[in-house]
């Protein structure tokens, strides 16, 4: 049917707010559709809206669907996903339920999916023996012909491996693993997601762990270093240093099985690297601090050779290309370190999605005393994060050459430059309030929000309101991320029936971070943030499902590179927030209990405890 495909082909491209719309208006006309209410749970699901998803999974009464595995294992799912973020204190408790859930579903359907996550739940809730009883009968159950689907082989086999582990078969494990690998090599994020399942149950189980790694797709990888110019007498390296520079780059990618690699492309090192993971066939992911012609003219074509042909060739052969800003300028190293810091957190979190480690690969002399901007500073950003750091030294036989005078230019405007992380907020629905509960939903709803922004720990730097929304503007992500959890769960508490308000009503909150133009405001007689950047932020706060976070790929990157324990960020998709700008990647932003499975803390948890319980 025309309705199902567009609503598959949003889902698919991550427009999950339209997806969900296009569910419930379907489900207006269809109320007994199953497809339609569990693709609209599934939108609230993967759009970090837990709450809200649980709420209509119950009013859809997909519980009720007796036999159909996807539409009950997603009960399981959302159980599952509110256990992994919650505290110790809740965890047990939590897991049980899902565990149940899962095995109810494994006794109706026998499918090896909810039979695998049914067992790993119990042993996680601290139900060892109910745990090794359902492992068996997920091997009994996986005894049959693999599948000829690639994905689902894998899948088939990997749950036979997880089976094993949790009868404590390290080496049967092992074995399984490899051959579903084997049944789909290139499937990274299909093996993460296994990988970060079975170190969950070592850490449980207090098994060794090393062949585990042994099994990690390629790791990504942040990269930078010294620009140098072309030839020795300008002050460059020699053609064989090079070609040594670049031989020691190649074997610094095999050894440490790089991967997808992230960085800028700026005369010499940056352009040695990259040219050697695109010959080891590794993912470029360019990262500028403005548009490319800028970036060519001003990092690139000044240091003579040939390195804007080389640095050309490598666009063409980039993955993907972010240019942080459409500024025609590289106003100062703030711009430059925004870019950076972007880079790394793209590296990071690669990493994290892959169930692997990153690393950076550096060409750096050593010297530390310009670390204010550029490889030193990267190289600090980095090793302050504790991240693993592979260093190729570096001679420079002349100072720098000068920056070319478009990256000093200075704003002369009255303005200044400053980095922002910036919310906007909206109540979906508001339109929907009777005129006479106006006053209670400014008293109530509207107020209860603002008051939450002035007793913030950490302040915004700027705040305005606008009929149901507010925009809010801090100093850094972290400062944002805490704001826009507290004012999401603070929404969330409010009775909007007590109050006599639609209880369809739901926050919309709308994230990024970047570089913005502060000045005073004509109108209000103020300072405040001007820019693109300003408008992204607020496009992104239109296309959020009720009840979410969405933040832009920037702020995402910045809060992995910030380490908070407290937050995760999982990839929603590409969308047109929009029509004049490129489909944009969104994340949504959860707030996490510290040390549980969903912060990525996984060895240091408490699961292990609850397991020997």
């Amino acid at each position: 049917m025309a309705y199902r495909d567009d609503i598959a082909e949003r889902f698919k491209q991550g427009d999950l707010a339209r997806a969900y719309d296009l569910c419930l208006d379907a489900l207006r006309r269809q109320p007994d559709d199953l497809w339609l209410r569990h693709r609209a749970v599934l939108c609230l699901i993967r759009s970090g809206a837990l709450e809200r998803a649980e709420r209509d999974f119950s009013r859809f009464h997909l519980a009720d669907a007796r036999h159909n595995e996807d539409c009950l294992a997603l009960g399981a799912r959302l159980l599952k996903a509110i256990a992994f973020e919650s505290s110790d204190a809740e965890f047990a408790v939590r897991a049980r339920a899902s565990a149940e859930r899962y095995a109810d579903v494994f006794d109706q359907t026998g499918g090896h999916y909810p039979g695998i996550n049914a067992a790993t739940m119990a042993l996680l809730a601290g139900e060892r023996d109910r745990s090794r009883e359902l492992a068996r009968r997920v091997l009994e159950s996986c005894r049959q012909g693999l599948p000829l689907d690639p994905e689902a082989a894998y899948y088939r086999k990997a749950s036979e491996a997880e089976a094993h582990l949790l009868l404590e078969q390290p080496g049967a494990a092992n074995m399984a693993l490899r051959s579903a690998i084997a049944c789909d090599r290139e499937n990274y994020g299909a093996h993460a997601t296994t990988l970060r399942q079975l170190r969950l149950i070592v850490a449980a189980l207090d098994l060794p762990d090393a062949w585990l790694d042994a099994l990690e797709p390629p790791r990504p990888a942040h990269y930078a270093g010294h620009i140098f110019h072309a030839g020795r007498e300008e002050g460059g390296i020699a053609p064989d240093d090079e070609a040594a520079l670049k031989a020691d780059i190649a074997a610094v990618i095999g050894r440490e099985n790089l991967g997808p690699v992230h960085g800028a492309l700026a005369a010499g090192s940056d352009i040695l690297i990259a040219e050697a993971a695109l010959a080891a066939g590794c993912p470029l992911t360019v990262v500028l601090p403005v548009p490319v012609p800028v970036f060519i003219e001003a990092s690139v074509r000044p240091y003579g050779g040939d390195w804007v042909r080389r640095c050309e060739a490598c666009l063409e052969q980039a993955a993907d290309i972010v240019e942080v800003t459409t500024d025609r300028r590289i106003m100062s190293e703030l711009s430059l370190n925004h870019a950076s810091a972007i880079a790394m957190g793209l590296a990071r979190m690669r990493a994290s999605v892959l169930a692997t480690s990153p690393v950076q690969l550096l060409v750096f002399d050593g010297d530390e005393s310009g670390a204010g901007a550029g490889t030193a500073r990267d190289a600090a950003v980095w090793r302050q994060a504790g991240l693993t750091q592979s260093v190729l030294p570096f001679e420079r036989r002349l100072p720098a050459a000068p920056l070319p005078a478009v990256l000093a230019s200075a704003d002369e405007s009255g303005f200044a430059p400053a980095i922002r992380a910036m919310l906007f907020l909206d109540i979906r629905g508001s339109t929907t309030v009777p005129d006479d509960r106006i006053p209670a939903f400014v008293r109530e709803v509207l107020g209860r929000l603002a008051g939450i922004c002035e007793t913030m720990p950490d302040s915004p730097a700027y705040a305005d309101s606008w009929g149901d929304g507010l925009f809010l503007a801090f100093g850094g992500v972290a400062e944002a991320a805490r704001a826009a959890v507290r004012l999401q769960r603070e929404f969330a508490a409010v009775d909007l029936e007590a109050l006599g308000l639609p209880p369809t009503l739901g926050l919309r909150i709308g994230g990024h971070c970047g570089p913005v133009h502060e000045g005073t405001d004509p109108v209000q007689k103020r300072t405040a943030p001007f820019g693109g950047q300003v408008a992204i932020a607020a496009r992104i706060e239109t296309v959020t499902v009720p009840g979410s976070i969405f933040v832009s790929e920037a702020f995402a990157a910045l809060l992995s590179m910030s380490k908070p324990s407290d937050f995760r960020c999982e990839y929603v998709g590409r969308t047109t927030i929009d029509p004049l700008l490129p489909d944009t990647p969104l994340y949504a932003l959860r707030g996490v209990a510290r040390g549980s499975p969903a912060s990525g803390d996984v060895r240091g948890s408490a699961r292990s405890e609850h397991a020997a319980q």
